[in-house]
């Protein structure tokens, strides 16, 4: 056996015209890119569903306790004026729809807090509506300090009550809930 011939009958197979073109090696990296971008594409969706989902403990429920704060609150009226039954009833409200629908509110203005509640669905519309009339009047009282009549404050309370329990407000007193 000759050990100088062994290399030279391995020869390669010339290769064929269409693998020198340009083509080719365009089709085949963007063959690539397209194969790495599904591969990317996949690997996020399933590893989304992998995650684990950290299950927080349900809060318990603090409705009772606001409700309680409205009744002292009623309890007060006759020693509050409408400015400081307005903001007591406004700063309740917000305080539970903070903690009930999970919205930013308590350090918003009303404004800012419609804006923000549009876009969330968590509140249904007749809900942030009815908040929403009922906040404007409660700044009509605190900033412009318009008065508000014994029934007008009754109302503010009712109202109040009413969202608490999480029933459908319907408003006695058109005045509480209609600004000017």
């Amino acid at each position: 056996m000759n050990r100088t011939s062994l290399i030279e009958d391995f020869t390669l197979l010339p290769l064929p015209a269409w693998w020198e073109s340009p083509w080719v090696w365009l089709g085949a990296v963007l063959g690539l890119v397209l194969f790495a971008w599904l591969g990317s594409w996949w690997w996020r969706r399933w590893a989304v569903r992998l995650k684990p989902v950290s299950v927080q403990p349900p809060e318990p429920d603090r409705t009772p306790d606001f409700l309680a704060r409205l009744a002292q609150l009623r309890a007060r009226q006759g020693q509050l004026s409408a400015y400081d039954l307005a903001i007591e009833c406004s700063d309740l409200l917000r305080e539970y729809v903070e903690w009930r629908f999970r919205l930013a509110i308590r350090f918003q203005t009303t404004r800012e807090f419609l804006e923000a509640a549009a876009r969330d669905t968590s509140m249904a519309t007749t809900q942030r509506d009815w908040l929403g009339r009922y906040l404007r009047f409660c700044d009509l009282v605190k900033f412009a300090r318009q008065g508000a009549t014994p029934a007008e404050q009754s109302n503010l309370l009712d109202s109040a009550e009413t969202f608490l329990r999480g029933g459908t407000v319907v408003p006695t007193k058109p005045a509480v809930l209609h600004t000017p």
